[in-house]
């Protein structure tokens, strides 16, 4: 039986992911950076993640213990973020006011 290094079994590697997300507006990205910060991933899942505003784009960091629960916490992510983008898009009344040249509320 070969010996192997406990410090680079699977069980104790972690696995790391960087995500950048631009918005078409730093107010925007401020949106969105309130609204996903409070999302907190659970313990159990043993997935820790980091959201960072930089200017127009959300930076947001996750380590796992395992691919699965690294791929089940960015899917999840990105159903929130998505979710989060269309809510902006559909009532985001300064924006509206610009596409239409309305001065108006």
């Amino acid at each position: 039986m070969p010996f192997e290094d406990p410090s680079t079994t699977p069980e104790t590697t972690n696995t790391e992911a960087t995500l950048k997300i631009p918005f078409e507006s730093v107010r925007h990205a401020e949106i969105a950076y309130r609204v996903l910060k409070v999302d907190e991933e659970p313990r159990r899942n043993f997935v820790k993640k980091e959201i960072v505003l930089k200017e127009a784009t959300l930076e947001v960091h996750f380590v796992a213990n395992q691919v699965k629960n690294l791929r089940t916490a960015i899917t999840s992510f990105f159903e929130n973020l998505l979710l989060c983008r269309e809510t902006i898009n559909n009532f985001d009344l300064e924006n509206a006011r610009t596409l239409t040249g309305s001065n108006t509320a």
